[in-house]
């Protein structure tokens, strides 16, 4: 084993490991040159950054962009590199060992070969490839796509990438240079741990903060919708719910209740507070975007915060807590095919009728454009109960409501909306990238330049289709 000076003083070292900011765990990956450091941090934290390293004697130190900034410092001892880190108030500690880290480097934002690609880590399942023209999708098993979601046979290619760039498919792509910022914010006494996500391109962007599903959710959820509103041109700010992950603050629990809706909603207010103070933001096109749960969260919190001027609301239900159980009890959630028809659920849901948190009344209130998409075959929120919910209040608001017939939960093509389904797919609801992109692009118009917005737009020889609005909810059968 080298000694410890001579891991320091090698041409070029890689490290793999930990490190936490006073709460919670994730990974890190570090290559260590004379002068300067190559980080990447794990699932929804940054990705690849070179940073200045200093070196004196056995101890290294290295800081990389944060608002405050995260600075780490440390020495080898007994072949392992380890040490403290600090970000503004918190401190907490990283170790490493000698080894590679090539799946952490090689998450990122990628374009060439005419295409755009976003390689994102999953929590619950291998990394993926999306590409953000199409929706396109494939896991990513070591270098091999696989034909699907997390379904490696047969292969759609391979897939070699690093820091800089490298080859999807045989094309050569190189890595996209998006901004990226470990953040923390004040909310209700507790300080918040995100990771603030800026386009390429100058001056002050759009922005959302991304508001995640039910559960003990971390920053990484659902990346592939968070990569396709960065390439869109907004930048994304994620977060921990409090009490998850690096967040402080006590998680409010997994029931929908009325008191745990206010709480987070109050969380994603001072989320929006936060980008509209930031210097690449412009607050004027500041607002919030989210899956799921977070359609009873967003509205209530843009009912009561002016910060927030638009919302992507994501397979979001507009019916009640209790309304949207009972739909998931019937439905078996997509994990087993539901013994009753679609309709013959949506009756019984509608025969016990509402209870539970409401989100109606703060959506009445809205002033401002929504985007609201959902799938046909989701088993999870009702979402056609939803669009009848929205449909009488269409002419007083700003609303388009996006419908795709054979999408599930997560908006991914299927044929029954079953879990195993989704798993084998390898895309996205047909239409849904542009459809977004080309939402967000016509309300950027009413306050900002659409080009602000377009930055990342598609080339033109593939140019987006126009979104396919639903201005009613009829059932489909």
């Amino acid at each position: 084993m080298l000694s410890a000076v001579a891991l320091l003083t090698a041409a070029a070292t890689s490290w793999t490991g930990t490190w936490n900011a006073g709460s919670g765990e994730d990974a890190i990956g570090v290559r260590l040159s004379p002068r300067i450091a190559v980080v990447a941090l794990g699932a929804g934290h940054a990705n690849a950054q070179t940073v200045p390293l200093r070196r004196s004697g056995g101890r290294i130190r290295f800081t990389i962009p944060g608002r405050p900034a995260l600075a780490f410092d440390g020495r080898v001892r007994g072949g392992r590199l380890s040490g403290t880190t600090r970000q503004g108030a918190a401190r907490g500690t990283f170790s490493l060992r000698p080894g590679p880290a090539g799946a952490l480097f090689a998450r990122g934002s990628y374009a060439g070969g005419g295409r755009r690609w976003a390689l994102v880590d999953d929590p619950f399942g291998p990394p993926r490839a999306d590409d953000l023209d199409t929706g396109e999708l494939h896991g990513v098993f070591g270098s091999r796509l696989g034909a699907g979601w997390s379904t490696l046979a047969p292969a759609a290619g391979e897939v070699r990438l690093d820091v800089s760039g490298g080859t999807i498919m045989g094309a050569a792509v190189t890595r996209r240079r998006v901004r990226q910022y470990e953040v923390r914010f004040a909310s209700g006494g507790a300080l918040l741990s995100g990771t603030l996500t800026v386009p390429p391109g100058p001056g002050r962007h759009p922005a959302v903060a991304f508001v995640s599903g039910s559960g003990p959710t971390q920053r990484a959820y659902l990346p592939d919708l968070q990569a396709l509103l960065v390439d869109s041109g907004v930048a994304v700010l994620a977060y921990d719910k409090r009490g998850v992950a690096m967040s402080g603050g006590i998680y409010p629990g997994a029931s929908s209740s009325d008191e745990a809706i206010d709480r987070l909603a109050r969380d994603a207010q001072a989320a929006v507070r936060w980008l509209a103070q930031q210097p690449d933001v412009d607050p004027a096109r500041v607002g919030l975007a989210g899956h799921s749960q977070a359609g009873w969260i967003m509205p209530l919190a843009a009912s009561r915060e002016t910060a927030v001027h638009y919302i992507v609301a994501f397979s979001s239900p507009a019916v009640t807590v209790d309304e949207t159980d009972m739909w998931q009890n019937l439905t078996g959630q997509g994990e087993q095919p539901a013994m009753l028809s679609d309709a013959e659920i949506e009756a019984e849901v509608e025969r016990r009728g509402p209870g539970g948190f409401d989100p109606l009344p703060s959506i009445r209130a809205l002033r401002i454009p929504v985007l609201w998409v959902y799938g046909g075959l989701d088993r999870h929120i009702p979402s056609r109960l939803s669009e009848r919910r929205l449909a009488p209040l269409a002419a007083g608001h700003e609303f388009t409501v996006l419908d795709f017939p054979h999408a599930n939960h997560a908006l991914v093509e299927t044929q029954t909306g079953l879990t195993a389904e989704m798993l084998r797919s390898n895309t996205f609801a047909p239409g849904l990238f542009a459809a977004v992109r080309a939402w967000l692009s016509g309300a950027s118009s009413a306050s900002a330049s659409a080009a602000a917005w377009r930055d990342s737009s598609p080339p033109a020889s593939r140019p987006a289709p126009a979104p396919r609005p639903c201005t009613h909810a009829a059932p489909r059968r």
